[in-house]
């Protein structure tokens, strides 16, 4: 019987929960997924937050005839941009909080060599009860491609003769994605996702220059990244109906919703606010009032388009309903 240590994603990024919602863990990167490809069933895994911290631990199980896999779970490989395609399944043990410790490391899954680490998982396990309530995998999506999403935007409003612009677009920033994509992506930073990836998609999509504000203020909030206007922006009429918050390659698109929703709430008019890293957006959709639900209304993922959001295909739409809420003309 070997340990492990294992992180779930990183800071902006932490999928912890959805290892103990699915009694898995997974991982990406060709390093990660051949060292995952050495866990056995029986092995004892711990569940780390930065170097400090143990947040769970477990034993590999076998399910439907297997411990673990590679590459045959879709879901696994749009986890909101990420490719998690190596992993393994896991009875989780957490504990109310998590357990201080030292000697943890900062690489994503490899084993575990000192006896205080071990007997700290062997301590957890023995101590807490396992999680038994698992929430069932998400179903199958289709892909969705260019001509059937240019068809539909066409009908949505979108000028025909804007179609050829778009799917250059399209290719232009799936190019620039996919070499961002391949470098060390905490370089990428949201200036870049922002200027190359961002503004270029709203411009294909019918958005003039004069009605996009960058690094807007707001009184007593901060700066929207990208503010989007129903006319060109005049100071006595900003009429703001859509914003969107830019992140970094790095960075996770589900805990930024609250920080745009903030800037959102200056403005009565924007219906629509959106997070996005230069490739994957989420959206929401004002509802009554002022409340912007915490399930986003759809997701894209502009370099592997998808028909349902393949992480909540059950309730968030995919890349047609993204692209319809970014045209001006559902929005002005």
């Amino acid at each position: 019987m070997k340990y492990w240590q294992i992180a779930a994603g990183s800071i902006g990024r932490d999928y912890g929960k959805d290892f103990v919602r699915y009694g898995m863990a997974f991982v990406g990167g060709h390093r990660n997924v051949t060292r995952m490809a050495q866990v056995a069933a029986g092995d004892r895994v711990l569940l780390k937050k930065g170097t400090s911290r143990i947040v769970a631990a477990g034993e590999v199980v076998v399910r439907n005839g297997k411990h673990r896999g590679e590459n045959d779970k879709a879901w696994l490989r749009d986890f909101d941009g990420w490719d998690l395609r190596g992993y393994c399944f896991v009875n989780w043990h957490v504990p109310a909080k998590p357990w201080p410790t030292t000697g943890l490391t900062r690489t994503t899954i490899q084993n575990v060599l000192t006896r205080r680490l071990r007997e700290v998982t062997d301590e957890i396990i023995s101590s807490v009860p396992v999680h038994e309530s698992l929430d069932p995998e998400p179903g199958e999506t289709r892909p969705i491609p260019d001509e059937q999403i240019v068809e539909y935007l066409i009908a949505q409003g979108l000028r025909p003769g804007a179609a050829e612009d778009l799917t250059d677009t399209f290719r232009r920033v799936r190019l620039l994605a996919r070499y961002y994509y391949g470098q060390n992506r905490v370089d990428i930073r949201e200036h870049e996702t922002r200027t190359f990836l961002v503004i270029p998609l709203l411009l294909a999509l019918g958005w003039a220059e004069q009605q996009i504000k960058i690094e807007l203020p707001v009184k007593n909030v901060g700066r929207a990244d990208v503010a989007c206007f129903s006319k060109p922006f005049t100071r006595s009429d900003n009429k703001c109906v859509l914003i969107v918050e830019t992140k970094g390659f790095n960075q996770g698109l589900h805990y930024a919703h609250r920080q745009v929703a903030g800037y959102a709430k200056q403005f009565p008019t924007c219906r629509v606010i959106v997070v996005s890293n230069g490739y994957c957006y989420k959206t929401w959709i004002r509802q009554d009032g002022e409340v912007f639900a915490e399930t986003p209304t759809a997701y894209l993922n502009l370099l592997n388009p998808r028909d349902r959001y393949p992480l909540d295909p059950d309730n968030v739409q995919g890349s047609l309903e993204v692209l319809r809420t970014l045209l001006p003309y559902s929005l002005v």
